[in-house]
């Protein structure tokens, strides 16, 4: 037979190996000087011989390879792949029914790479995309790869995607956002080797925004801080920030309770809830004070060390000496720490600088999204009121849907309350509220959000309308935001313009195949017509690609000379995660019995060889006995009787004469005394009379 090529060739035995049973591989080939295949031998995936790469010798890797010797030689004759010889005789099984799962006939198509990039950019996980691919096909069997192989292909793509290394490919990227928009800032800090220490960038959509809340940029310092008991973080923002409000997490003062007073017989009779008034339950400076001082002398903590650094530093972190500034309903870092689910299903543990790059792209992208969701709700539709109240009515109108539930909640508590006049002085009321709150309550009067307790009050003076110092500009609904109006300068991802050919030539076939599956006469029309364009575009493409030369047609190029220096960052240097290295995992007791024999092997083997000298062989004391070889060492052993287990210890002996005798000593009792002791005409005697002692052994 004789084939136009070996691509021709190989498809076609590949074919009827599928088509048999078994799996397809090149296990030689030639080429000439033009690199064209002279020689080719394609045989049977289950061909050669098994070799044993495993370092654990009890967890040996399993293996497919049988030695078959099925397959077929081919050499080119005047242009053309010629068969010379085939075989056609395997030495294991076939399965016409399996063959699929053989490496050479599963692979992923263009299309369904495009779709697990796309799947994988959205951040849907692998599992979900090829159960939606098999869905697709009909079922497993009918694709032409396994979930394997798709994994292995998005491993891949994600580290092609990287490009240059990680701080290489970060000051690439700065330098694309700062060509498409001149408002984007970043700042990379380097060591003095070069590498990257510290790294800050800014859109110019984020930075109008900061500029909006009042947040810190452009030489504006931010208005409040919330930091944990860090002396150095402490120092410098009292440094840089002079004017800035200071706050320590109260979540982590609080954490550390038990800790320290949790030795005190009185700490779980009152001494705990005593500290927990202190803080939560004292309206004023003055009455913080006194509650402190009595907390103290009750159970005599006046020397406890910890209590005595944090009365000096009470201003930062008890709520009524911060209650006069604005907080946004934040008393611990963990509400900003919240940030971190902002980043969730988008980053992890091991994601790389690059990838954190475009994955806080793809996060800032979807949180724009669902504020934009959220404002057309709130313009769309209203939350009906729950009560005749006229500030309730000015809320709902001013404030967005989700405010405006907050508020909501207040209105609704107001029912239970019953303010109680104390004192009147002039314009000055004096009014005692009674109610049960929860920790969790306790933050609405820092967001900006008038409680129950005023609006209770509000009510027994028949306020009706509301002053606007109580309405704030950021939860109201018709404010014009205008960082909303800068574009924000995201990477455009795929910067090869086929990809958008691409995604509209998709969705128009989308459309074609919803009225060509209708008949069986316009599905026919439709594969013979999809058929001849495919087969005209590949011709076409084909003799573009012989002509053409530049390897980077098709892609997008960017001079990026012009908005950053030529100075190579370095990445930064890997920091060892916490946890037992690999290398210092806990070995099993049968694995540390292997490595006890394999060292004690390597010592024997090192003393043989330096014992051996130039010393012939006496060929009449050699053995011809069956052997194989043993699991642990280079011994042989006897089998010609299968049916026992024996070790041996092979020791050399070397006589006056120079002649070097090979003794095999039995290892198993009865073997040793038999050996020892038999007659020198039995079996195991005349092999002790070969290695040179006829008399009995003692």
């Amino acid at each position: 037979m004789e084939f136009n090529s070996f691509e021709e060739l190989f498809s076609y035995y590949k074919h009827y190996g599928k088509k048999c049973g078994f799996g397809v591989m090149t296990q030689r080939s030639e080429r000439s000087e033009d690199q064209s295949v002279r020689y080719v031998t394609l045989g049977c995936a289950r061909g050669g011989k098994a070799r044993n790469k495993s370092s654990n010798l009890a967890n040996p890797r399993p293996t497919g390879k049988t030695d078959c010797k099925a397959r077929i030689n081919a050499l080119r004759v005047e242009g053309k792949m010629r068969l010379t010889t085939v075989h056609n005789t395997h030495n294991h099984g076939l399965s016409p029914m399996k063959s699929r799962f053989f490496r050479c006939n599963r692979e992923v198509s263009d299309s369904v790479k495009r779709v697990l990039d796309t799947n994988d950019l959205a951040g849907i996980r692998l599992n979900k995309s090829y159960g939606s691919l098999v869905v697709g096909a009909g079922g497993f069997e009918n694709l032409p790869f396994l979930e394997k192989d798709c994994r292995n292909y998005i491993d891949k793509a994600r580290h092609l995607r990287l490009g240059a290394g990680g701080a290489g490919a970060l000051q690439d990227y700065f330098m694309r956002m700062q060509y498409k928009s001149n408002g984007f800032f970043s700042l990379m800090d380097l060591d003095d080797e070069g590498r990257l220490k510290n790294v800050f960038w800014a859109d110019p959509r984020s930075r109008a925004a900061y500029q909006y809340f009042g947040d810190c940029m452009d030489g504006i310092a931010p208005k409040a801080i919330i930091t944990d008991q860090d002396r150095a973080m402490k120092n410098a923002i009292a440094t840089v920030f002079p004017e800035t409000r200071h706050r320590l997490c109260l979540w982590h003062i609080l954490k550390k309770v038990p800790e320290k007073l949790g030795s005190y017989a009185a700490y779980r009779s009152g001494l705990k809830i005593q500290l927990m008034k202190c803080v939560y339950d004292t309206q004023t400076i003055e009455e913080f004070e006194k509650c402190w001082a009595e907390f103290l002398n009750t159970y005599d903590l006046h020397e406890n060390p910890w209590l005595k650094s944090l009365y000096v530093e009470r201003e930062h972190w008890v709520p009524v000496f911060l209650k006069e500034h604005f907080w946004a309903g934040m008393s611990t870092t963990q509400r900003s720490e919240s940030m971190n689910a902002f980043f969730d299903g988008y980053v992890h543990s091991k994601t790389n600088l690059k990838e954190f790059v475009d994955q806080f792209d793809s996060a800032l992208k979807k949180k724009i999204e669902n504020e934009n969701h959220a404002e057309f709700q709130s313009l769309s539709q209203v939350i009906p009121c729950v009560s005749r109240s006229p500030i309730e009515k000015k809320f709902q109108e001013l404030y967005t849907n989700a405010k405006f539930r907050e508020v909501q909640q207040q209105v609704i508590g107001v029912l239970d309350l019953d303010p109680c006049l104390r004192t009147s002085d002039g314009v000055m009321k004096s009014y005692l509220v009674e109610d049960e709150i929860r920790i969790e309550e306790f933050s609405k009067m820092m967001r900006g959000i008038l409680c129950r307790h005023i609006l209770a009050v509000f009510k027994c003076n028949g306020i009706k309308s509301l002053p606007n110092r109580y309405i704030l500009d950021r939860w109201k609904k018709d404010i014009k935001r205008r960082y909303t109006l800068i574009r924000s300068s995201y990477d455009a991802g795929d910067q090869r313009p086929n990809g958008n050919r691409y995604s509209i030539l998709l969705n128009m076939c989308y459309g074609m195949i919803t009225y060509a599956a209708d008949s069986k006469e316009q599905f026919d029309d439709a594969k013979k017509r999809i058929h001849e364009m495919t087969e005209c575009y590949r011709e076409q493409t084909r003799n573009r690609s012989l002509t053409q030369t530049d390897s980077n047609a098709g892609y997008m190029t960017l001079d990026t000379t012009a908005v950053a220096g030529s100075q190579q960052v370095k990445s930064p240097l890997v920091v060892k995660g916490k946890g037992r290295p690999p290398s210092l995992r806990r070995a099993s007791r049968m694995e540390t019995d292997i490595r006890k024999v394999k060292a004690k092997q390597k010592k024997a083997q090192a003393r043989g060889k330096a014992k051996q000298g130039d010393v012939s062989s006496n060929v009449g004391d050699t053995l011809a006995i069956g052997t194989r070889r043993n699991l642990f060492g280079q011994s042989e052993v006897d089998i010609t009787y299968p049916g026992e287990v024996q070790t041996v210890i092979d020791s050399s002996v070397v006589h006056s004469s120079g002649i070097e005798h090979r003794e095999t000593v039995m290892e198993m009792p009865w073997k040793r005394i038999e050996f020892a002791r038999c007659d020198p005409n039995s079996r195991w005697g005349s092999m002790r009379a070969a290695m040179g002692h006829p008399e009995l052994l003692s």
